[in-house]
């Protein structure tokens, strides 16, 4: 190309190029032709100047085309407007600055730019094709509009400073699969993606300095950073994801060096996909939505967090929440969150390991069931303040759980639906203190210090207690349901053990079972009341006697009437004394003749109602004298007597001194 052959604005250029002077043109048209030969060294270089292409404002005609070239000048063309899509495919350049241009695309494979890629404010009308460049500065995309799909092609892309995308609208796909960013990648307020494709893809990328994606941000599509690796943290306040149905943001195996914060208002339409993700800091939902209707809202299992989950304040959720077999050091936070998912599991967290409290606490809601199975919990279990809806199913699920301390549902803890703990131990206090339970509470396996059932607890369905066991039972007993299982119930002690009726009516709510009986007078008797325990065995067999056969319920009604069973051993001795009396007053008034009247002993009437009404012992009265008439009657009725009393006392001090 020689100088004549150049219009007057190319001229301009040409002579302002050897001194990087600026030039402003704007609507002149320049050929790509023309800046091409630049770049590529057509013009002389003066001594001790530095050689640039800065141009703005014009019309670029034809294809800028710098194929595998070598430039060594920055390229600085903004606020132009290009006829055909640049190529710097496979180039070695220093600085490309393309602001506020208008072009039909940018195409821009394996290059390698030194000194960064400027392409703020850009109106793109096709695809910018970015796989396996280089870029050694920064690369700005901040405030471009790119209508095209996919709109941003990079996958191996490397920045080596940050990669800046504030403020643009990408309409289509953003592919940066496997690019290396060695700054910071920022979406602020952009807009990424089509309703009903994809947004960004970003699988296997590494940002060294962090991934933010904050105030306003908007995705259509799914939004992928699998594999991603994000240095100190990677945040998406403000953000929103927009894919109904699908997989609004798939960050399978995403880990981050820092915190991973979704918050400020943060809102997912369609699944957001955590799983295997690892996170270094904390993992917070502060004021986010989660919206996916009868499908997972958060599918996040097999995470490891190293600070904590927390999703409080202002936390909702439509749609499921998994956390199963997901490892967390510190505390897993849904205080005053909501999760809806009617009919089905809310919150699943099977295998759940935490090493400080989980807290579903003051105000916390949920529609659906709240799992946990084979879950570890360091600290407390709080749902204190909660409300948890499963009608007709359970709401709360507990099953081989192990906490650290306490399982607190009380204090304001509602439920509609069962509650099922399992199989689980509780190293503190299980307690439902002011709680309203309507539904079925299974208490079954159960290793806890203590069970607390307070003045105000509202249990209206069946409660199961069979063989659970607690250090200390603190309840009130008139608080417990009309229907109450509880053989093989087992406790240490009793906080409010006496009176004792109210406990025998806590016992009569159950079937007959001995025993609850025998574990109530153990722990009476360990109380010291010995008296007490005493009264719950009788009533234990006085229970007994009901769903017997007529026999045995009147040898048993012959018991209780002369001696208690034996635990009431003064009613003998009654029966005894007023027996000896009658016999005594009769065979005074009228002695019973001797068998052999020279040979018999003196006649004591007295010794001689003892000796028939004691089967055992003979004080030799009966064997010498006969009673005849009415007397051989009343004889007859004291010896019966005396058998069956004797009988009686010795099965009720049996049974006494085996218990004993």
């Amino acid at each position: 190309m020689v100088i004549d052959d150049l219009s007057e604005p190319e001229l301009v250029l040409w002579e302002a190029f050897p001194v990087a002077r600026p030039v402003d043109l704007p609507g002149a048209p320049v050929r790509a032709a023309v800046i091409a030969k630049l770049l590529l060294g057509a013009q002389d270089r003066l001594p001790g100047q530095t050689p640039g292409l800065r141009l703005s404002g014009a019309r670029i005609t034809g294809r800028l085309d710098l194929s595998d070239a070598e430039v060594q000048h920055p390229l600085i063309l903004t606020g132009c407007e290009f006829e055909e899509a640049p190529v710097l495919t496979g180039a070695r350049t220093g600085l490309v600055d393309l602001a506020a241009s208008r072009l039909p695309g940018l195409r821009a494979a394996d290059a390698v730019i030194g000194g960064g890629l400027r392409l703020e404010g850009c109106l793109m009308d096709g695809p910018i094709q970015l796989g396996g460049a280089h870029v050694s500065g920064t690369m700005d995309l901040s405030d471009t509009a790119i209508h095209a799909d996919p709109a941003v092609h990079a996958d191996g892309l490397t920045v080596n400073r940050d990669l800046l995308c504030a403020n643009a609208v990408i309409d289509g796909e953003m592919r940066l699969a496997g690019a290396r960013i060695g700054g910071t990648m920022m979406l602020d307020a952009a807009r990424v993606g089509r309703p009903g494709g994809r947004g960004l893809t970003a699988e296997g990328i590494v940002v060294d300095g962090g991934l933010s994606g904050r105030h306003g941000f908007l995705s259509y599509g799914e939004l992928s950073v699998q594999d991603a690796r994000v240095g100190r943290r990677c945040e998406f306040g403000g953000a929103r994801l927009s894919n109904p149905g699908g997989i609004a943001l798939n960050a399978e195996r995403l880990a981050v060096e820092g915190r991973l914060l979704f918050n400020e208002g943060f809102a997912a339409e369609g699944e957001v996909l955590l799983r295997a993700a690892q996170v270094a800091g904390q993992l917070s939902f502060s004021h986010a939505t989660l919206a996916n209707p009868g499908g997972r809202a958060l599918n996040a299992p097999l995470m490891e967090l190293g600070r904590g989950l927390r999703a409080t304040p202002g936390f909702a959720a439509t749609g499921a929440i998994f956390l199963d077999s997901t490892q967390v050091r510190g505390s897993l936070n849904v205080d005053g969150g909501r999760i809806s998912n009617p009919g089905a599991t809310a919150l699943s967290l099977r295998r759940l390991g935490v090493t400080g409290r989980l807290s579903c606490s003051e105000g916390f809601s949920a529609e659906g069931e709240i799992v946990l199975i084979n879950a570890k919990v360091e600290g407390n279990m709080e749902f204190h303040g909660a409300a948890l809806s499963n009608p007709g199913g359970r709401a709360l699920s507990l099953w081989e759980v192990t906490a650290g301390a306490g399982v607190d549902c009380c204090e304001g803890f509602t439920a509609t639906g069962a509650l099922s703990i399992r199989n689980s131990r509780i190293a503190s206090t299980l307690c439902f203190a002011e709680t309203t339970l309507d539904g079925d509470l299974h208490l079954r396996g159960v290793e806890a210090a203590s069970l607390k059932i307070g003045p105000e607890t509202l249990l209206l369905r069946t409660v199961d207690l069979r063989h659970t066991r607690v250090g200390l039972l603190d309840d009130v007993p008139d608080r417990w349901p009309a229907q109450l299982l509880m053989n093989g119930f087992t406790y240490d002690s009793l906080e409010a053990p006496l009176p004792v009726q109210e406990r025998l009516d806590w016992l009569a709510k159950e079937a007959y079972q001995p025993q609850p009986y025998e574990q109530l007078a153990a722990v009476y008797r360990r109380h010291g009341h010995d008296e007490a325990a005493r009264d719950v065995l009788l009533a234990k067999q006085r229970r007994r006697r009901t769903g017997q056969r007529l026999g045995a319920r009147l040898w048993g009604y012959l018991q209780d009437w002369t001696v208690g069973y034996g635990y009431r051993p003064f009613r003998a001795a009654l029966w005894l004394a007023a027996l000896l009396l009658i016999g005594t007053v009769a065979f005074a008034i009228h002695q019973p003749p001797a068998f052999k009247p020279g040979e018999a002993p003196p006649f004591n009437a007295f010794l001689y109602t003892l000796d028939l009404l004691l089967p055992i012992i003979s004080f030799g009265q009966e064997s010498a004298f006969g009673p005849r008439d009415l007397q051989q009657w009343l004889a007859a009725a004291l010896i019966a007597a005396g058998w069956i009393l004797t009988t009686t006392i010795l099965a009720g001090l049996t049974r006494v001194l085996s218990r004993q």
